[in-house]
C-alpha cells in the first residue's frame, strides 16, 4: 500500500491510532503499532490539540507551489539593493510575491542558484552563505517563508522541478497547482513545462503586477 493510498483510506477519520489501523487493515495490534510508529517517524502524522494523531494537512489536501528564481524576478537591471556587492532583492517585488502567496496559499520552493547554500533545517542554518541569510531576512520581513528547494545537483531547472514534485509524491504529498517564476525559458522547453512558466525579464523590471495576474490564471484562482 502506497502512502497516497493510505492517506485516502484514513483521511476522513478524526484521528489515527493502533486500534483504528488494526481494525481497518485487519492486522494485529503489534503490526499496527509498528505502522503507526513509522508514520510518526516520517513526520506524516502529528498530535493535534486534543493529543490525538492526525495526518498533516498538506498530505490530505495537497499543496500549491511557486517555484521561484531570484535574479530577474525579485531584482532587475535597475535594482540598487545589494548584499556583499551582489545585486540584492527589491522589497516591492517581495510584496508582489506575497500577494501571490496569500491568494494561492502556495509554498515557495527555490530553483534559483541562490538555493545552493540555503538550508531549510534549522540546525544547518549556520552553514548558509551571506546571500542565503539575506534571502531569509527579506522573506521574514514580509512574513514569508521558504518551504524547500530543488536539488542543487540537477543543472536543468525544468528537470529539477519535476524531480522535486516526484520527491513530494514519494512522501505522499500531492502537488495540486504550481507555477514557475523565472526570467529564462530554455530549461522548460526541453521538459514541456512552459504552461507553468511565468517568464519575467531582467531588463524590463523583473516581477510585475501583470505576472501575478498571469500566475493566478494559471493556477485557476
Amino acid at each position: 500500500m502506497t502512502i497516497r493510498e493510505l492517506i485516502m483510506l484514513f483521511h476522513e477519520d478524526e484521528y489515527l491510532s493502533t486500534t483504528v489501523i488494526a481494525n481497518r487493515l485487519n492486522i494485529g495490534r503489534f503490526r499496527a503499532y509498528k505502522f503507526l510508529k513509522e508514520l510518526i517517524h516520517k513526520n506524516l502524522i502529528h498530535k493535534n490539540d486534543q493529543g490525538n494523531y492526525v495526518f498533516n494537512e498538506e498530505l490530505v489536501k495537497g499543496i500549491n507551489i511557486i517555484f521561484l528564481d531570484i535574479d530577474g524576478v525579485l531584482n532587475c537591471r535597475t535594482t540598487t539593493d545589494e548584499c556583499d556587492g551582489i545585486r540584492g532583492i527589491e522589497d516591492a517585488k517581495v510584496l508582489l510575491l506575497k500577494t501571490l502567496v496569500s491568494k494561492t496559499k502556495a509554498k515557495i520552493v527555490l530553483i534559483s542558484s541562490w538555493r545552493l547554500y540555503w538550508y531549510k533545517e534549522e540546525h544547518l542554518k549556520k552553514g548558509q552563505d551571506d546571500l542565503a541569510n539575506y534571502l531569509d531576512q527579506k522573506m521574514t520581513k514580509f512574513e514569508l517563508k521558504i518551504y524547500g528547494k530543488a536539488s542543487g545537483e540537477i543543472f536543468n531547472r525544468g528537470e529539477a522541478v519535476l524531480e522535486y514534485i516526484e520527491r513530494l509524491n514519494h512522501k505522499g504529498i500531492k502537488v495540486n497547482k504550481y507555477v514557475i517564476l523565472d526570467d529564462t525559458s530554455d530549461d522548460y522547453l526541453s521538459t514541456s513545462l512552459t504552461n507553468h512558466l511565468i517568464k519575467t525579464d531582467f531588463e524590463k523590471g523583473g516581477l510585475q503586477k501583470k505576472h501575478i495576474g498571469l500566475a493566478l490564471k494559471k493556477m485557476a484562482l
